[in-house]
């Protein structure tokens, strides 16, 4: 055994210099649509030599696998993590955490007072009952009744001044204890409400992880700890304030927010936040694309109908067709290659299960186009709607949270589209009540019966009426829609009076526009016919 320790002393080690402990909160964070990667930076100075860096305040609900590691100005050789049985820490309490902590203390000192008051008042309460209980027996002993007059006379006022002494005790002593009920009640809500302010200064950590570096440097040198991890228990939306200015120089103003929440069990406090369009819990790969294998088989025969074949429902007999396997077509939209992030400079602190903080991201100015959107098939009135090309040279992420705003005035909610850098929409800003739409079906053949028509041909006559019952001219763009078809056989001709302006409006296919001044007082009434012809022996769908 001897032999084993003297050949163990003899092998090379390297001594640990020193062990240096730091303090790693939260400084920087990232949030995704859904999670946040959070990070711990945290500086350190340490000699030539090999080191060990101690991290306190580690988050206890991340794995060390999942944990990403950085050391600059060091090489990195072990680590570990240590969640029990950890040394004392010291808190170093903030001057605002301290006096928030007194405050508990001092209300919760003056509640016990008064509840020590209180029930020493009740005491008093009890003593004078016993007192009064003890006077109403004494009529009821052995020898009273034996006693002369003059002694009952004695007794009896000597009963009956004792009796009002004690319910005069008792009374007052129940009035004064009565007297602390309104502080007592007062002093807990306090309380309650000091209890509130402590806890939102105080890091929510209740079992802090102890993360351990083995580092070497091969000179005295300043570097910095960087810990990095996913937590799903966060979020950020974009919202926006739509502000609509009509006059001589037509104005829309977006200002941009952001809604950040998180839920982690750890209060973020003056960190550095981005946020970011990156969902890192996304698919990271492409599909696969496999080779597929077409094949066609014999037809068979039809089957002769058999008498047994009559037994339920007739049916008539089926022709398999050529078997042809294929993959599903796929339906949907992508969006390849966007990504947006934004750094918001001032601190921030964000605190576990609160509601969602909101943060400004700025305004953008855009030139738009203002008139009144109608679409009289559909509706009775129409809409104030702004056209803009979005040149800020950066997308406009989509939104189901955006208030609107007309010359000041609030008028609803509505959500943002997906808008690509250089792209044109619109947004809508609520009703023209004086902007009244009809659509009036003037004639229609036998088509008109419902979906499916058996007629060879239909006809149909509709005139749209706008008028302005408002004291404001509008430019006013309605739209509406004739039906078109892929189908040679499938004759589909219209005319309208008078002529839209524009046909196949944003790429829709038979989506007619008619563009014209209305002013006020002022009515228009538009035409459109449509004709289908098809084949005999078809049925239109």
């Amino acid at each position: 055994m001897r032999r084993f320790i003297f050949l163990a002393a003899m092998l090379p080690t390297v001594g640990l210099a020193d062990q240096f402990v730091m303090e790693a909160p939260v400084t920087h964070v990232t949030m995704h649509p859904t999670g946040a990667t959070v990070e711990r930076r945290v500086p350190f100075a340490i000699p030539q030599g090999r080191h060990r860096l101690i991290l306190r305040g580690a988050d206890p609900g991340v794995p060390l696998d999942e944990l990403r590691f950085s050391v600059e100005g060091a090489v990195l050789e072990t680590l570990s993590a240590r969640s029990e049985n950890l040394p004392p820490r010291d808190t170093g309490e903030s001057p605002a955490v301290a006096a928030a902590r007194d405050e508990v203390t001092r209300i919760d000192r003056a509640i016990r007072d008064l509840q020590d008051k209180r029930a020493e008042h009740l005491l008093g309460v009890a003593a004078a009952e016993a007192k009064l209980g003890f006077l109403a027996g004494l009529g009821e002993r052995d020898g009273i009744a034996g006693q002369d007059v003059i002694s009952l006379r004695e007794i009896s006022t000597m009963v009956a001044e004792e009796t009002l002494a004690a319910k005069a005790a008792a009374l007052q002593a129940q009035q004064a204890a009565r007297a602390l009920n309104d502080p007592l009640k007062d002093l807990t809500e306090e309380l309650a409400r000091a209890q509130q302010a402590l806890a939102a200064l105080v890091p929510d950590v209740a079992d802090p992880v102890e993360l351990t570096l083995t580092v070497t440097a091969g000179a005295a040198s300043e570097g910095m700890v960087t810990v990095s991890y996913l937590t799903p228990d966060a979020m950020w939306q974009p919202g926006y304030e739509a502000r609509l200015s009509r006059g001589d120089t037509p104005r829309l103003t977006l200002a941009r927010v952001a809604w950040v929440a998180q839920d982690s069990g750890e209060t973020w406090r003056d960190v550095a936040l981005q946020l970011s369009t990156v969902d890192p819990a996304a698919r990271s790969t492409p599909s696969e694309v496999v080779s597929q294998r077409l094949r066609i088989v014999e037809r068979p025969e039809p089957k002769a109908l058999q008498r047994a074949d009559f037994a339920g429902a007739a049916q008539a007999p089926r022709v398999e067709a050529p078997v042809v396997f294929e993959e599903a077509a796929s339906i949907g939209a992508a969006l390849d290659g966007i990504s947006v992030t934004y750094d918001y400079a001032p601190p921030v602190t964000l605190a576990p299960g609160t509601d969602a903080v909101r943060i400004p991201l700025g305004e953008i100015a855009l030139e738009p186009q203002i008139f009144a959107r109608a679409a009289p098939r559909f509706d009775e009135t129409a809409f104030v709607t702004a056209r803009f090309v979005n040149d800020m040279g950066e997308i406009l992420l989509p939104s189901e949270r955006m208030h609107l705003y007309l010359d000041g005035q609030f008028t609803g909610l509505g959500r943002m589209p997906l808008i690509a850098a250089g792209e044109e929409t619109e947004l809508s800003f609520g009703p023209i009540e004086g902007l009244r739409l009809k659509s009036i079906l003037r004639d229609r053949n036998e088509g008109d019966r419902g979906v499916l028509s058996k007629s060879s041909e239909r006809t149909e006559t509709r005139e749209f009426e706008i008028m302005n019952l408002t004291g404001t001219d509008w430019q006013v763009r309605l739209r509406d829609r004739v039906p078109y078809s892929e189908q040679e056989d499938l004759s589909i001709d219209w005319s309208a009076t008078p002529k839209p302006g524009i046909t196949d409006a944003d790429g829709m296919r038979g989506v007619l526009e008619w563009r014209f001044p209305l002013p006020a007082g002022a009515e228009q009434t538009l035409r459109l016919e449509t004709r289908l012809n098809w084949p005999e022996g078809y049925i239109l769908r």
